[in-house]
């Protein structure tokens, strides 16, 4: 397996094995908004630890046969209620909040 390190920035933490810690301490810190970008295995993470408040889904013009899935199957279930919409050139954004 390649492992790929990239190191920290001011504004970017590269986080590995316990999520939860980690989204536990910056919830303790001043700030608003936790923000996370990944795939479907980072994804799947956060929703069995119960840890997404809100969903931005990027919808491309492209339809990939074969690739890596956005969510992971599993035994689960969010319900979401729509925020919004936009629309960036060809892409559209679906912003979704969790019901709780």
């Amino acid at each position: 397996m390649l492992r790929v390190y990239i190191e920290d920035t001011e504004n970017v933490k590269f986080v590995s094995p316990n999520i939860t810690d980690f989204i536990n301490e910056l919830k303790s810190q001043p700030g608003k908004k936790i923000w996370i970008v990944g795939e479907g295995e980072l994804l799947h993470s956060f929703i069995q630890e119960n840890l997404i408040d809100e969903l931005i889904v990027t919808v491309a013009p492209t339809i990939i046969g074969k690739g890596i899935p956005l969510f992971k199957e599993g035994d689960y279930q969010l319900d979401l209620s729509l925020k919004g919409t936009r629309n960036f050139n060809q892409f559209v954004e679906l912003h979704y909040e969790v019901k709780r």
